[in-house]
This record gives structure tokens, sequence and C-alpha cells, in this order.
């Protein structure tokens, strides 16, 4: 082969894996460095730069722990939320910062995170992230696991004392939460795929997981955020769809968040946004081709279709776009 052409197929190779990184590190600074930091040294996660390994080296190893996360140490699945492209390049970038072996900034980094987040009706506040079970029925997360013990990771060595167990965090891992300012806020389950409940008034303290001023000041395994508002709707009763539910992530439609998922073969988009008096006005649409029912929790109410005794009937057209409200705690 000419030299030439080699030297143009080595360079184009090389300039399409920095472009890989490049990708990733974007992804990395928007997804991962409140947790690993800005240029993963750590700060309420691990160093991602240091000698420890902990989940694997290889790409293949550093893929799988995005997309699964490690629940037992915080970190969430990415795999839904982010995409196998963003995913790849982010697992380029994390390969390229191995070994730089970066000073931990857990207890230097000044913070730049507000611990009281807040969004508006015009620009809503999405954020991914442990959330109070909020006294909802067991009953009602048959998709989740139920975690184990795991021996304490130490931040400053990055290693494992498997002297000193830790017991699961009583939360509800990898929720979607918004918030529209006092209007409204939700919080979604992404294993469940259904909304769980929904406040008035201030948003989140992140106090507790975030820490305040400088990083460090955290409370220790203070992962849950605390409502700061008043508890307005809360689910109960069979999931609304009947099947095997998949969280697919979620757009933005003029800003407001639009989450996609499906129940069995029904292809979901559910949009939640403030009424008038502060309800959720949620906004379904569907592939259905065929009439559809569901179930209703108490103080929902239907736009459209038939509902009795908890019992949600429409019409094959209907079922394509329809309308409910929430509102009032149970």
């Amino acid at each position: 082969m000419n030299k030439i052409l080699i030297t143009l197929l080595c360079s184009g190779l090389c300039l399409s894996a920095a472009a890989d990184i490049k990708r990733g590190q974007e992804v990395f600074k928007i997804n991962c460095a409140n947790c690993h930091g800005d240029k993963g040294q750590g700060l309420v996660g691990s160093n991602l730069t240091d000698k420890e390994v902990l989940h694997g080296s290889s790409k293949a190893e550093i893929e799988k722990v995005i997309k699964k996360g490690v629940l037992a140490k915080a970190m969430p699945a990415w795999d839904g939320i982010l995409t196998a492209p963003q995913i790849s390049d982010t697992a380029d970038y994390i390969k390229s910062i191995m070994g730089k072996n970066l000073e931990n900034g857990f207890m230097k980094v000044q913070s730049t995170v507000d611990s009281f987040p807040r969004g508006s009706l015009e620009k809503p506040y999405l954020i991914r992230t442990y959330m109070p079970v909020n006294g909802l029925s067991d009953d009602l997360f048959p998709n989740h696991g139920k975690g184990k013990e795991a021996p304490k990771y130490n931040h400053k060595s990055g290693k494992e004392n498997p002297k000193k167990m830790i017991k699961p965090i009583a939360g509800l891992p990898a929720t979607i939460t918004v918030n529209f300012g006092s209007k409204l806020s939700y919080t979604f389950d992404t294993l469940e795929c259904r909304l769980l409940y929904t406040w008035k008034g201030d948003f989140l303290n992140m106090t507790k997981y975030w820490g305040e001023g400088t990083g460090g000041s955290r409370k220790s395994f203070g992962y849950i955020p605390e409502i700061m508002g008043d508890v307005q709707f809360k689910t109960s009763g069979p999931h609304p769809f009947k099947g095997p539910v998949k969280f697919k992530g979620y757009k933005k439609e003029a800003g407001i968040p639009v989450l996609l998922y499906s129940v069995a073969e029904l292809e979901l988009s559910l949009k939640i946004k403030p009424g008038e008096e502060g309800e959720a006005i949620a906004e379904y649409r569907s592939n259905a081709d065929k009439a559809l029912s569901l179930n209703l929790p108490p103080n929902a109410l239907a736009q459209s279709g038939k509902t009795e005794n908890g019992k949600l009937s429409l019409s094959a057209e209907e079922a394509k776009h329809f309308t409910i409200s929430y509102k009032g705690a149970n």
C-alpha cells in the first residue's frame, strides 16, 4: 500500500478517535462531573484517574458500568438515558484519563453546584437522582431489586474495606424528577414507568448529597434529597397499563421533558406540565391501534373516554392521544 495512503488512513483514524474522546468529554461534563469531578479526579464519586481500578479498565467493562450502574455505591444506570454512541464516547473519554493520577478533588474543589436547584415554567429543571419512597407501598415497585450490603469505599485511598459493610440506601434510585418552579414538581420512576408523586412549593434540598460551599461537607451516604414543598398527589393501586415496562429515555418539546417508554407492545410518550391550580396535567400519546383500558388511581381524572370503578376505557382513536389530570394527596 502507498505510504502516503497509509499515513492518511492513520491520520483519519487518530482524528476519529480524538473526536470520540471529545464528544465523550462533553457527555461526561454534563452527566458525570457532579459526582466524579470535572476531570474525573473524584468528588462524591470515585477518582477515575488513579491507579485503583474498581470495575475493570477495558472499554467493554467501562461501558457495562455506565449502562448498568453500581447501585450499591449510588452509581445510577444510564442505559436508556444516554444513547449507545454517547456511552461509547464516554467510555473512550474515561479510558483517555485513566492513569493520569489526578489529585482527588473531594476536599479541595470548590463546589459550583446549587444545593437548592430550581426550575421555572419557561425552563423546567430535570434531575436524575435518588428520591424518597415518600410512604408509597412496596407493592408499587415489583421491578426494583433488593440491595445487599457492600464493602465501604474510601474516597481518599480509592479502596474498599471488606471489614466495614454498608447497608443499601433506602430510596428510589434513578428516578426522573422535574420542577416547574413553585407550581409543580413531580417524580417519575424509570424502573416502574409510572408517575409516583407530585408536590407544590419549593423543590429539593440536595445539601446532604451535594454538600454546601466546598465539596466534602455533604452528609455521609446522604444520597436522598429532602422534598421541600407540600405533596399533592401520590399514586396507588395497580400500574396504569398491563404488561412488562421498559424506559427508553426522554426528549424535550419547547423545554418540557417528554418521557418515552413501552408497556408490552404499546409505545408511550408522557408529557407532564402544571395546570391552572398546580395539578399535574399528563398528556399521553401512544401507537395504539385498538381500544385501550387502563387503571386510574384515586384523584386522577381523564379528559376523554369513559371512567368506571377506577378503570378508564378509551376507543382506538382516543387511545392515541389522551390526557389525565392528577390532583390531591391520597
